[in-house]
């Protein structure tokens, strides 16, 4: 059943904020190509085709849930190893990413999107997932590039380690002997490892790295697809990194409208757009809005704030409040429960698949 709170029609077109020494990566113990292994696939074209299909991750105790949007069923269920889980999704390509923590080290596999089959696995010799209590955040892809990135804590300190998307061989390794970094991101050849309480960013353009540092404690940051980054404070602060650049822009709008962040609460919209996650106390549900400036926000009644931030795949935002998997139309502003998954669900991606 629908559940619609004051619905919120967005007449305006969207201008939300737009894109305006690697060394050979360490050995591993095992890679393995596995078998696939039957699973029955969930009709998701339902709904007279009204939305286009999408998955939602969803990360439990000791699995990883994909709930398909149009139906809510669980599409499949993978399962994990260890705490601090986290998962990277490449919808277009058809491929999900799981890291996790096994007794030999962090664990990397890939997923065919549509069938739940795993397709490659590589285990990191001695190394730990670096945990960021969401789901997601420490696993970064870079289609463009074919490599994805893992975030892991190794004997001399926290490192970015690459590897092929499809093999999942190595490819190169970023960053090593890091003392701080909690968040990662990757897109359009472009690597940034962040220290959120420290408001430091460290940046790999694909030459010399460059450390930037915004003038607040982290609380959110995303990346376009086309490699333009923000990044907010829980005041509602805003920095931009406009691909290529190696300044920080300060951005205005959202301190200016009167509201925070909410922790991870700024969502990249592929190549577009960004949308902020924010608390308003007046709001009676969750609602999309576009206002001056061209900010787009998804704002969250203060009784019901989502855990782990959100994600946006068009024409839904997607998040969980209280262990409930939910999205919401960010045109119209209609909300659905998607599945109840338990107090100690967290998302992990959404993919248009």
């Amino acid at each position: 059943m629908i559940l619609r709170g004051a619905p919120v029609l967005l007449v305006a077109a969207l201008l939300a904020a737009c894109a305006g020494n690697g060394r050979a990566a360490s050995p591993a113990t095992s890679i393995t190509a596995a078998s696939p292994s039957p699973t029955p696939i969930i009709d998701v074209y339902d709904m007279m085709g009204a939305f286009p299909p999408a998955t939602f991750f969803v990360v439990g105790p000791d699995n990883v849930k994909a709930i398909a949007l149009l139906n809510h069923a669980t599409r499949y269920t993978i399962s994990t190893s260890g705490k601090d889980v986290q998962v990277a999704a490449a919808g277009v390509n058809g491929r999900v990413y799981v890291l996790d923590q096994t007794s030999d080290g962090a664990r990397l596999r890939w997923f065919d999107i549509d069938s739940g089959n795993e397709r490659a696995s590589r285990t990191m010799a001695g190394t730990s997932v670096v945990g960021t209590d969401i789901g997601h955040g420490a696993l970064a892809i870079d289609d463009k590039a074919g490599l994805v990135y893992a975030l892991v804590r190794e004997p001399k300190g926290i490192a970015v380690e690459g590897f092929d998307w499809f093999t999942l061989r190595p490819g190169r390794q970023v960053f090593s002997e890091f003392r701080c970094g909690d968040r990662l991101l990757a897109a359009a050849g472009r690597v940034v490892v962040a220290c959120q309480s420290e408001g430091g960013l460290v940046v790999d353009d694909g030459g010399p790295s460059f450390k930037l540092r915004a003038p607040f404690a982290i609380n959110s940051i995303a990346m376009l697809g086309e490699g333009t980054l923000m990044a907010g404070g829980a005041d509602g602060s805003l920095v931009r990194l406009a691909r290529q650049a190696k300044d920080l822009e300060t951005v205005k709008t959202l301190k200016d409208y009167g509201r925070g962040l909410i922790p991870d609460g700024i969502a990249a919209n592929s190549d577009c757009c960004f949308y902020f996650g924010i608390i308003d106390p007046t709001a009676n549900d969750v609602q999309p809005r576009l206002v001056a400036g061209g900010l787009a926000l998804v704002a969250f009644p203060s009784f019901a704030a989502p855990t782990g931030g959100l994600f946006v795949q068009p024409p839904f935002a997607y998040y969980v409040i209280a262990g409930r998997a939910r999205h919401t139309d960010i045109n119209q502003g209609f909300s659905e429960v998607m599945a109840d998954l338990g107090a100690n669900a967290l998302p992990g991606a959404v993919a248009n698949r």
